[in-house]
């Protein structure tokens, strides 16, 4: 199985490349700019480093989200337009729940990416379930709760652990969940902005 992951709901642009049952590259770079200027080209850079063409890929893992507007609408049209000019399927992931795969801890925590002020999107779990369903709103320090996360530190008086969002975590999660998970149509993939509540 051949698989392409792309994450981009955050500043962070993140592709990575499994081939023949391993993750055989993964780049990662902090958006100085647009993700739309960058998507493509570092595709192509990660295809070419590793001797390797898209039509040879099995499916595209993708992150909906929550998670950052202009990242997210980029990733996914991108994606769409990769998947239908190669005629492969996309299974689209969750950014909250492919972050909290790599997340051991046994009590009560949160999931969570800055989104502005003092808003997070995020997502409350107990010893890996989750627990209630995601939410953009203002978050608070909790003082018998982590909170794991991505870029919280531009949020005053909140303790977390850093926790980035990754294209290696939706290839974990594919893994771990292929079972359950669906490909989908192009049409039917949207991504998951949630409104603050």
């Amino acid at each position: 199985m051949n698989i392409l992951a792309i994450d981009t709901s955050t500043d962070l642009c993140s592709i990575s490349l499994f081939l023949k049952d391993k993750i055989v590259d993964t780049y990662e770079e902090e958006r100085v700019i647009s993700h739309s200027k960058i998507l493509a080209s570092n595709v192509d850079l990660i295809m070419t480093k590793n001797d390797f063409k898209v039509s040879n890929l099995s499916l595209i893992l993708l992150s909906i989200g929550p998670g950052s507007y202009s990242g997210l609408r980029v990733s996914s049209s991108f994606t769409k337009g990769l998947a239908f000019s190669i005629k492969k399927p996309i299974y689209p992931i969750n950014t909250l729940e492919a972050m909290a795969l790599n997340i051991a801890d046994k009590n009560s925590y949160y999931v969570a990416l800055y989104s502005h002020r003092n808003y997070a999107f995020y997502q409350e779990y107990f010893n890996g379930k989750k627990i209630d369903k995601q939410y953009c709103r203002e978050i608070k320090n909790h003082k018998n709760i982590n909170i794991y996360g991505y870029n919280l530190d531009k949020i005053e008086g909140i303790k977390s652990i850093n926790s980035p969002p990754s294209s290696v975590n939706l290839i974990n999660y594919f893994l771990e969940n292929k079972e359950q998970l669906e490909e989908k149509d192009i049409a039917d993939i949207n991504p998951i902005y949630l409104d603050k509540s």
